[in-house]
């Protein structure tokens, strides 16, 4: 009762809306921005990381076309003596560059798209490896930090996010100093922004330990943040464009990370709801009848115990007696002693490994769009400006996630309903299961929003494959919508059709095999690079394919909507155990139950 609790009524509104309000920000700010690579990487060319792998004609052109994207920097600092620096600069750049280069200069997209496109292949390709390890430990991170919720407090995990992407931030700045020789650092600073941004999501997600339950729609909201963080990277390359040093925009956004590890270290300072009163109150309990069964007399101590308990309520002390000597009696909560199937019987169900495999392939998918959507845009506008333009519209519609994943939440009915049999939501709950009414209009529910899912994936296989650069923006819409709503289908899956116990050995099968089949989009990157000449039209042909199995996870779902239906029939047909029973709500209760109804049958033959 002394720990400054936030779930304690006298703590301050206001407080608790900052915390709702600024974790929500930092999420939008900081924890997906990796999914926004499409823009960053013209940016990391132009700064000439890993240029050095480049043919020498191709690193000279790749030169001519930094300086030039340096005019505008160079003429906002040097506005007055602009003309003689501009002669003087082209002087020295003429001099650096063969002579029969030097003698027909090309036009600049012509030039980019010959020596850029084509003596650069390993560049592109080391910078896809470095955006793949990033995006594999953005996800990845979330099953230790699963695993590491019970033992450290959710403050403590954010402020190791918080100071892992400000090295991040910090460690891509040095890079961008002198690139020649430090561009191998990118991979790390890839890697910290990773894991940083999976430490602030899974934080802002865990808020409701500390909070209480702010709402249905949070989940949402903080999923739909997460997606839309990927417009950072677009906000920084038109800042970029217009005149802004990368290297002033990248420390800006290190210092403001910062703020967020002084936010985290005043405000986050909670005890979790679930500390406190309750928790000691289960311990000492088991303590107690620990310390009861280690005394001499601990035969005469039950004998009382039990006689207090239930004489009253059942009259046969003989039966009572009996059965303590064949069963231990637990007095602990009933959430700590439910009893259902092993984890093994729901991670080998047909559902869940057919949704694994789609939601996998999914995913994989919409990461290799994400590394190889500006090599589609180059291939069908065959234009420098063209291909920069839908990448940052592709970039702006990321905003857009933070609509889709509320509307995917309420689709499948995320408020809480009353239910309709009171008796059957209790044995439910004994079971750790959802009632019979409940499980079907849920199991309804993702039956339609995974058609939809599944109907949705199949036109964005097609736009991918019809060459239209005007159709690709119907694709972007697509992409958005599905990258948002698919991990809010997924863990409502896991929580209609599973018991609650298994939600989290789930989801971290989930993470860990899903995230390990993403490493393979680069590979297929390097596929689309070197044989198929930056088409990726094979690529997407061979993800629709794979994708149209994906009907089979809502045909499953509906012939297990008509099953479940046929049980709660049978259910309310069956008579009810006795009502002596249900005047105990502990799990002591419900296993004394089960052994007095074994021991009813030699009685009634007798």
């Amino acid at each position: 009762m002394a720990s400054s609790s936030i779930c304690q009524p006298g703590l301050a509104p206001s407080r608790r809306w900052w915390l709702i309000s600024t974790a929500l920000t930092e999420t939008l700010l900081f924890s997906g921005v990796l999914l926004g690579w499409n823009s960053l990487l013209p940016i990391l060319k132009s700064q000439g990381i890993y240029s050095h792998l480049c043919d020498t004609s191709a690193s000279n052109f790749s030169m001519v076309e930094r300086s030039l994207d340096l005019l505008p920097h160079l003429q906002a600092h040097n506005s007055g003596m602009w003309e003689e620096d501009e002669d003087v600069l082209h002087i020295q750049l003429m001099l650096s560059i063969p002579t029969t280069t030097a003698q027909t200069p090309e036009p600049r997209g012509k030039r980019s798209q010959e020596h850029h496109g084509a003596e650069c292949k390993q560049q592109d390709d080391i910078l896809n490896l470095a955006f793949t390890l990033g995006s594999f430990f953005l996800g990845f991170t979330l099953l230790p930090l699963q695993m590491l919720l019970d033992t450290v407090h959710p403050r403590q995990l954010r402020q190791i996010g918080s100071v892992s992407f400000s090295l991040s931030c910090l460690l891509l700045a040095y890079v961008c100093s002198n690139s020649a020789r430090l561009s191998f650092f990118l991979m790390f600073s890839m890697m910290l922004s990773g894991i940083g941004g999976a430490c602030i999501m899974f934080t802002t997600l865990t808020l409701p330990v500390l909070l209480g339950n702010p709402g249905p729609l949070y989940t949402a909201l903080v999923l739909g943040c997460f997606s839309a963080s990927a417009t950072v990277f677009t906000l920084m390359r038109v800042m970029y464009s217009a005149g802004v040093s990368f290297l002033s925009i990248v420390l800006a956004y290190g210092g403001l990370s910062c703020l967020m590890f002084i936010n985290c270290f005043f405000c986050w300072s909670i005890q979790p709801c679930n500390a406190g009163t309750e928790g000691s109150y289960s311990i000492h309990l088991k303590w107690k009848c620990c310390e009861e069964q280690q005394k001499p007399e601990s035969g005469e101590m039950s004998d009382y115990s039990l006689q207090q308990r239930f004489f009253k309520s059942l009259g046969q002390k003989e039966r009572i007696l009996r059965f303590s000597q064949r069963k231990t009696l637990s007095f602990r909560r009933p959430d700590l002693q439910k009893a259902g199937p092993p984890l093994s019987d729901s991670l080998c169900s047909p559902v869940f490994i057919l949704h694994l495999f789609m939601a996998s392939i999914v995913q994989l998918w919409l990461h290799f769009y994400v590394g190889s959507i500006n090599h589609l845009l180059q291939y069908l506008s065959q234009d420098n400006i063209s291909t920069a333009l839908y990448s940052s519209i592709f970039g702006a519609l990321q905003v857009l996630s933070l609509m889709s994943a509320p509307m995917t939440l309420l689709l499948l009915g995320s408020r809480q309903q009353k239910p309709a049999n009171r008796k059957e939501e209790d044995y439910a709950v004994i079971a750790g299961m959802q009632s019979p009414q409940k499980q079907i209009r849920g199991v309804r529910r993702l039956t339609v929003v995974f058609t939809l899912t599944i109907i949705f994936l199949c036109a964005f296989g097609v736009v991918c494959l019809i060459p239209s650069l005007e159709l690709q923006v119907l694709g972007f819409l697509l992409h958005t919508v599905l990258r948002s709503s698919l991990f809010v289908s997924c863990t409502m899956l896991y929580v209609v059709l599973y018991p609650a116990n298994h939600f989290g050995g789930l989801i971290g099968v989930h993470i860990l095999v899903s995230m390990l089949l993403t490493l393979g989009q680069h590979p297929l990157f390097l596929v689309l690079t070197n044989h198929l000449q930056g088409d990726p039209f094979w690529v997407h042909a061979s993800f629709l394919t794979l994708s149209l199995l994906g009907f089979t996870v809502p045909f499953y779902l509906h012939r297990l909507q008509s099953d479940t239906a046929k049980q709660a029939k049978s259910f309310t047909a069956t008579p009810k155990p006795p009502s002596a029973v249900r005047l105990y709500a502990s799990s002591a209760a419900v296993q004394f139950a089960e052994g007095t109804e074994e021991s009813k049958e030699p009685r009634t033959a007798s």
